[in-house]
């Protein structure tokens, strides 16, 4: 079965389960209703009837009923939203398949962590790259994927072991929609984590007199009742525990306020963490990088799971003190306050140290879940490459970009291998040698982050990788366009004199000065590149940089992508061809347009 096969039969699947929920519905309210009204009319009686027993044993079946009721209603909305969330996420990954994605997340804030590859390459904002792979559940996997992507690693052998662990999840369809399921049905806000892990990273409090007092209290009020009540105690001396228990709470309200207010809503965060860590540890997987972050989450005693859960259990207890009545009540009888925070800092001198770690497995997985749909919902189209640790290779078969549907996208090969390198590309306009660029430096950042390919087979070199597309000018710096680009290639130059082991893209640069100088320029730049020892790949409409393979042979190659004229009519194939491109399309398309006037042959 293959992927639209599985999703398509899921949807139906969940929409079916969907309606069948709804006359249950339609039972449920009047079922309550119809109880509650019984055991009140019960009870009357049962007043009325000068308490006689029959009536009472009925309102508490009734009772029963009704809460039956109430258990049973809140069971089916939580299943209802639980094949809801599963039916969007089977539907949203149909459109996904038909490169219609524009209603995910498009993360366009991300672009600051490498905002020249991001801006050159559209890895993040609407229609890019991150929007078509994100399906992180959480906003630490968020951030995690989004890292990954700019950078992915230069280590061959990780590279391997991720790859094992994406092939190995994206075989386990039903699990990645677990997992997506359990994280979106309970959504995080963005501060609820980082306020965790404020609290975690603070001083644990002492034990005080107030925590060893919380632990007696039950028993002295408890035989202060008792002894009211037997007459040992006159009963207008009651409230003299009462008033000092409140008077203790209160010597303490102040920082127990603040500690509640840094750690609520957490509770909700945390049974989610929970049951996806849950999940994680009842899986079993063969990947040596996916049984090293489980490990993570399995301890002697209990699992990760289970000392989350218990944090979440005493955050949502704590909770209680938020309703007044049952505020005073819990705090004049259990010191409750107290007893609360003395737990909470046990928990954390405990786990303080471990926590962190599980968030961040946590945000590993859920940032390789998202390449493993990917390579689910691709399978037929992708292959995952070779790394290659010694010298610098790239060597890939039909590569497309993933951003094209696979039916229009028209796949290319290259093979360069060596350093220093110059792959000059020329085209007319709107051949294909921008988006090639782009495909080019897309595959190699899915690559190097284990991710499968668009492309047949690739052998690649892991490598630092440097570029100059999208240029802009900056009036708030007073930078022109030209300046603007001088400083993006000075900054290029800066690093590849650190890191040599880097592949740069560049296309059509200096654009902003005349045709000879851009031609004396550029050709003295990546002359300058080659003293470097380092790859180029340029794409320019200037013909006179294909000198350079002659100048340099076997360490600059020209390729190119034609155009033909077939019946008046344009005609690209999108092809890379081998030389120098020597057909040029700008003056015919300005004479079809009307914009000058067509010339004598």
């Amino acid at each position: 079965m293959n992927a639209k096969q599985n999703y398509t039969g899921r949807s139906e699947r969940y929409a079916r389960e969907l309606q069948k929920l709804q006359p249950l519905f339609r039972l449920t309210a009047p079922f309550r209703l119809l109880t509650f009204v019984a055991t009140i009319t019960l009870l009357l009686f049962f007043i009325k009837s000068k308490m006689d027993p029959v009536f009472l044993y009925a309102a508490a079946a009734t009772l029963s009923l009704f809460i039956l009721g109430v258990i049973w209603d809140l069971y089916l909305v939580a299943r209802q939203k639980d094949l809801k969330t599963r039916l969007q996420i089977n539907r949203d990954e149909l459109r996904c398949l038909e490169h219609d994605f524009v209603h995910l997340d498009p993360g366009s804030e991300l672009s600051s962590l490498q905002p020249e590859l991001a801006g050159d390459f559209d890895l993040f904002g609407r229609g890019s790259l991150f929007q078509y792979l994100n399906r992180c559940v959480s906003a630490e996997g968020r951030q995690r994927f989004a890292r990954e992507l700019v950078s992915g690693s230069r280590d061959s052998t990780h590279i391997l072991r991720r790859q094992t662990a994406i092939a190995e999840l994206a075989a386990l369809p039903a699990y990645l929609e677990n997992f997506r399921t359990y994280g979106l049905l309970a959504k995080a806000e963005t501060n609820e984590v980082e306020r965790l892990r404020h609290w975690l990273n603070q001083a644990p409090s002492p034990t005080t007199v107030h925590h060893r007092l919380a632990q007696v209290w039950p028993l002295v009020i408890g035989a202060w009742i008792v002894a009211t009540a037997l007459g040992h105690i006159p009963g207008n001396f009651l409230f003299l525990p009462v008033l000092f228990a409140l008077a203790l709470i209160g010597s303490r309200l102040t920082q127990t306020n603040k500690l509640h207010q840094q750690l609520s809503k957490n509770a909700q965060t945390l049974q989610k963490y929970a049951r996806l860590i849950r999940l994680v540890e009842e899986q079993t997987f063969k990947a040596p990088y996916l049984q090293a972050l489980q490990s993570t989450f399995k301890q002697e005693e209990q699992n990760a799971s289970s000392h989350l859960q218990r944090l979440f259990k005493l955050l949502d207890r704590f909770d209680y003190r938020g309703n007044l009545m049952v505020g005073l009540l819990l705090n004049t009888l259990l010191l409750f306050d107290f007893r609360m925070v003395h737990a909470l800092e046990h928990w954390k001198r405990q786990h303080r140290e471990q926590l962190p770690k599980w968030l961040d497995t946590l945000a590993r997985l859920d940032a390789l879940n998202s390449y493993a749909i990917f390579a689910y919902n691709q399978a037929r189209q992708v292959c995952y490459p070779q790394p290659e640790a010694s010298d610098f290779v790239f060597n890939g078969k039909d590569l497309r970009h993933p951003l094209l549907p696979h039916q229009h996208a028209v796949g290319n090969d290259l093979h360069f291998e060596g350093r220093p390198k110059i792959l000059t590309i020329t085209g007319a306009n709107m051949a294909g040698k921008s988006t090639f660029l782009r495909t080019l430096a897309v595959n190699l950042l899915l690559a190097m982050n284990g991710a499968p390919v668009c492309a047949r087979s690739l052998r690649f070199h892991p490598c630092d990788l440097r570029s100059s597309i999208n240029i802009r000018d900056s009036l708030a710096q007073h930078e022109s366009y030209f300046y603007a680009e001088l400083k993006r290639l000075q900054s290029i130059v800066a690093h590849i004199e650190k890191q040599p082991d880097t592949l740069v893209i560049l296309d059509e640069i200096l654009r902003g000065t005349n045709s000879m100088d851009k031609h004396k320029g550029s050709y003295g730049l990546l002359e300058k590149f080659l003293a470097l020892q380092t790859v180029v790949v340029i794409a320019t409409h200037d013909l006179g940089i294909g000198e350079l393979a002659t100048q340099y042979p076997g360490r600059a190659e020209n390729h190119c992508f034609e155009v033909a004229l077939d019946n008046n009519e344009l005609v690209f194939d999108y092809r890379l061809h081998p030389g120098v491109s020597q057909k040029l399309n700008a003056s015919f398309l300005m004479q079809k347009m009307g914009l000058i006037q067509k010339t004598e042959k």
